[in-house]
């Protein structure tokens, strides 16, 4: 890419930038714009991921598109997920707007000229250099997770263990796990769906997790969708059906889980332990230290996972490690597992701003001195915004949202002949009660507690706010006024306002 202007700059080609993409190519203006991606290819963390069972935790009628219909089973398979990314980019003729192999390392605002100054690295050639491009707006598409470096605890012995070293995040082509001993730290999603794939040929599988997690069980099927195809209803319809039951769904799941934290919790360890032979420790192994509201709930398809433990293929140990040994592991409870492989499902860390260097006017931003304007835009950084996602419902659900506000801020600055928009805070951030971007009370994962210090903040009133529940965001979004007190416009041909 040589040095050049666009109107509008995404950083990231999966979700969130293609969602981008295809609503800046639709609009009526014509706009100018780009999609720059560090992979080598679209689609984030569906490229990335290529675990064993790497699969949706949530149906593809939501985490797919409002204007693609999911005509699939309702849990996808990450290949078949790719596959529908990269048909709605050729679908849409959006190919030539995305450049791949150049990640973001600095982004530098000019007040003078109005314009971000972008920095990238090659990341398919160490001796290429950087390149640079200047960009009128900027848009944060680049997910909520670091792809290059997944989270790695560091546990003692670590260095003394003979075995090979797994992570998910970055799974390599040839694993060999046949007839191998293999130890799975971490009890989430990933090992969830993980561990029944590689069961069948490992020797044997361990999970060892410090606490549990809370799981649901069902088949991999939709009833409505199933009786609608029968009655040879129209694709988009029963797309838009399906996904409008499963917000509503989820609505009550999380009303159920906030007002009755105990019915819930004893309603879920149940189904597991109906899933498990007749004696099995569910209180030990399945019956989670926090609050169903407090994480993602994982989704077991068809009891997969409990029927690996069944029938003896799968061991859970709940415990802390003591150390690493030459064999494996030995945990503070005195347990001795032995390992030939050990896979490091631990997670991931939050990416703040991709990670990239930003200043203004030669000042450096720290994003966690910003508060949050709508979970979209950040107090006294101009023309930049960043699409974060639902996290109790798919992902794509807030990113749609998102993207349309975003089309919406773009076509009042044309409008108005503005070339910048500036939320502005207008009070003293020490009189606002702040917490982290997403509030830890609320909703508390790993990867968010890790990155507490570093992320924007957020008020406890809108506008100043991530909304963590879509139900209430869909319905105000579409609608809030783009001139607010708080938002401060520049004509063009000016530095200010």
């Amino acid at each position: 890419m040589a040095t050049e202007h666009h109107e509008v700059v995404v950083i990231g080609a999966g979700i969130a930038g293609i969602s981008a993409a295809y609503e800046l190519a639709r609009s009526s203006t014509g706009r100018d714009f780009v999609v720059v991606d560090a992979l080598d290819g679209p689609g984030g963390t569906w490229r990335t991921h290529r675990f064993p069972g790497v699969r949706s935790d949530t149906e593809v009628f939501t985490l797919g598109y409002s204007h693609k219909p999911w005509t699939g089973a309702p849990y996808a398979t990450g290949q078949e997920i790719l596959d529908y990314l990269e048909e709605v980019i050729a679908e849409n003729g959006l190919g030539d707007h995305f450049h791949y192999g150049q990640r973001l390392v600095k982004a530098s605002w000019s007040t003078s000229e109005q314009r971000w100054r972008l920095t990238f690295s090659s990341t398919d050639n160490d001796d290429a250099g950087t390149t640079t491009m200047t960009a009128r707006f900027l848009w944060m598409c680049h997910g909520y997770y670091r792809h290059d470096e997944p989270h790695r605890p560091e546990w003692p012995g670590m260095d003394t263990f003979a075995g090979r070293w797994i992570h998910p995040q970055q799974w390599p082509d040839d694993p060999d796990l046949i007839g191998k001993q293999v130890l799975v730290i971490g009890s989430g999603a990933t090992a969830a769906t993980m561990v029944p794939v590689i069961a069948d040929g490992c020797a044997h599988v361990t999970v060892l997790q410090r606490s549990p997690t809370y799981f649901f069980q069902s088949a991999n099927s939709d009833d409505l969708a199933d009786q609608l195809r029968a009655l040879d209803t129209p694709p988009e319809w029963i797309h838009e059906i399906v996904r409008r039951k499963a917000v509503k769904e989820m609505q009550g799941i999380t009303a159920t889980a906030t007002t009755f934290p105990g019915p819930m919790k004893d309603g879920l360890v149940s189904l597991v332990a109906a899933q498990l032979p007749e004696g099995y420790d569910v209180a030990t192994h399945f019956t989670p230290h926090h609050e169903p509201a407090d994480q993602r709930i994982c989704r077991i398809l068809n009891g997969d996972l409990f029927a690996a433990i069944s029938r003896g293929d799968v061991t859970v140990v709940t415990d802390h490690i003591e150390t690493f040994t030459p064999g494996g592991v030995r945990t503070k409870g005195g347990q001795e597992i032995e390992a030939d492989v050990v896979i490091t499902a631990t997670g991931f860390d939050l990416s703040i701003f991709g990670e990239a260097a930003f200043d203004i006017d030669g000042d450096p931003v720290d994003f966690s001195s910003t508060v949050t304007y709508r979970g979209i835009l950040f107090s006294d950084v101009p023309n930049l915004a960043w699409t974060f996602g639902a996290l109790r419902l798919s992902w794509t659900m807030r990113v749609e949202l998102v993207s349309q506000f975003v089309l919406r801020l773009l076509d009042e600055l044309a409008g108005s002949a503005s070339s910048s928009v500036t939320p502005r805070l207008r009070v003293d951030p020490a009189t606002m009660d702040l917490t982290p971007y997403v509030d830890p009370a609320q909703f508390s994962p790993g990867y968010l507690v890790r990155s507490a210090d570093r992320v924007p903040r957020s008020g406890s009133s809108e506008p100043w706010c991530y909304e963590l529940d879509f139900w209430s965001e869909k319905d105000t979004l579409p609608s809030v006024s783009l001139r607010d007190e708080f938002l401060e416009y520049v004509e063009q041909g000016s530095s200010r306002n």
